[in-house]
């Protein structure tokens, strides 16, 4: 019978690494499964990811009975797989007994352990984004399906252009009234942020009644519900340029969906500003070379598509790829998948010039893309010790019984004889 541990870390490595822990963290596990499944149809799976696996606890109602629900306050993704990764830790690897018959335990535990912490790392510093080219085109950097960012640049660069940038993470709480002012040495005025909105749209102050933000040459910025999917959204602010020490200042609202910039004068020299998704730098270009749909025999529906386009390295090299649905090109730690093209119809079909068709490549760029592998081969190393171990086991117990069972006969056989 193992002791019960004395002193307060004992203690607590007991509980971390206990079986009810454990059971009480899947049980968990389950119930925001099963309830985030239920609540894409209204939020959309982006929504759901947020505020069911990326928090710290979740506030819902679980159906009992039809039109019957339960407040329900569960933990979130995050403690829930921490304290699962803690208690693996505790319970399958330091509490655990350490003798042949468990090295195969320990072993799984341990790709289990190289699992989770993948997961870590990929929530942590995974990046996600899209690239959309025409044939001819040449790309550099990609954009963020969700994350915005406000850029700031003087016009009068030609070449090099030097970018201010302040990511969305800084402004994003900036709802209604609330205002942040944000400088830098690179730039000769301040700026001004407030009324930050997911998803909004400018409508015409005339005849509305009362705004519900600034007006700005008769228009202002409308409030709009957040949709399922925030790639979709038009994220909205409101800006402030401060000049000459603050005496005097530039009003203007940005739209992500807008193209045109919001363009002003300060320090004697002509500046823009607009609100874009956030971009990352590849450590290579991608030229756009052509783009191939074939349709299923008689229907416009697309049977495959794929992209030939040429990798070009920093030092000049060009290396011809072709990308296919579920064949990515892999460089540099970075995968690029086909994952659209456009623009087409309802059916799929493409419309417009040969000019005009784009593809759209899905690109990531995830540390840990190799650590489910690891993992696995991991796992399945301490499996395939336990099956071996426990044969072994089992051949060794068949070989002395079968000695048994010819030593008994054979003393059968002599005690016959010294009968007869």
């Amino acid at each position: 019978m193992a002791k019960k541990p004395t002193t307060v870390l004992g203690r607590a490595a007991a509980v971390l690494g206990s079986y009810w822990l454990a059971l009480a963290m899947l049980v968990n596990l389950f119930l925001l499964t099963w309830l985030g499944t239920l609540d894409q149809v209204n939020k959309g799976i982006y929504r759901v990811q947020q505020e069911y696996f990326e928090s710290w606890w979740v506030v819902t109602e679980a159906p009992i009975w039809p039109d019957v629900e339960i407040p329900l306050v569960l933990l979130g993704g995050m403690p829930t797989m921490s304290l699962l990764t803690i208690g693996l830790v505790f319970g399958g690897l330091v509490r655990i007994r350490k003798t042949r018959r468990t090295v195969g335990v320990i072993i799984a535990h341990v790709g289990i352990a190289v699992m989770m912490l993948g997961g870590i790392v990929e929530f942590e510093q995974k990046q996600y984004g899209n690239l959309v080219l025409r044939e001819g085109q040449r790309g550099s950097s990609y954009s963020d399906y969700e994350d915005r960012e406000i850029v700031v640049w003087n016009t009068a660069s030609e070449v090099g252009v030097e970018e201010t940038i302040i990511p969305e993470r800084d402004f994003d709480d900036l709802d209604g009234e609330r205002r942040r002012t944000f400088t830098s040495d690179a730039l000769p005025f301040d700026i001004v942020l407030s009324h930050y909105m997911h998803n909004a749209f400018p409508e015409r102050a005339v005849g509305v009644g009362v705004p519900t933000a600034p007006v700005i040459e008769s228009l202002y910025l409308k409030k709009l519900a957040r949709l399922d999917s925030p790639e979709a959204e038009r994220r909205g602010v409101y800006v402030k340029v401060l000049k000459d020490g603050g005496t005097s200042m530039d009003s203007s609202f940005l739209l992500g969906t807008e193209r045109k910039p919001f363009v002003f004068e300060a320090g004697g020299q002509t500046w823009a500003m607009m609100l874009r998704k956030e971009a990352y730098d590849l450590p290579f270009d991608i030229r756009m070379v052509d783009f191939v749909k074939d349709d299923h025999p008689g229907m416009s529906m697309a049977r495959s598509y794929s992209s030939d386009v040429v990798r070009i390295d920093r030092e000049g090299g060009e290396t011809p790829v072709h990308i296919r649905m579920n064949e990515p090109m892999r460089s540099d730690g970075y995968i690029v998948y086909q994952s659209g093209y456009g623009p087409q119809d309802a059916s799929g079909q493409l419309i417009g010039t040969p000019e005009e068709t784009y593809s759209v490549f899905a690109i990531s760029n995830n540390p840990s893309d190799r650590i489910p592998w690891i993992a696995v081969t991991i796992i399945a190393a301490g499996l395939v010790w336990t099956f071996v171990d426990r044969l072994i086991v089992f051949l060794a117990k068949q070989g002395r019984r079968r000695e048994m069972v010819r030593k008994a006969g054979g003393a059968s056989k002599s005690d016959m004889g010294a009968a007869a």
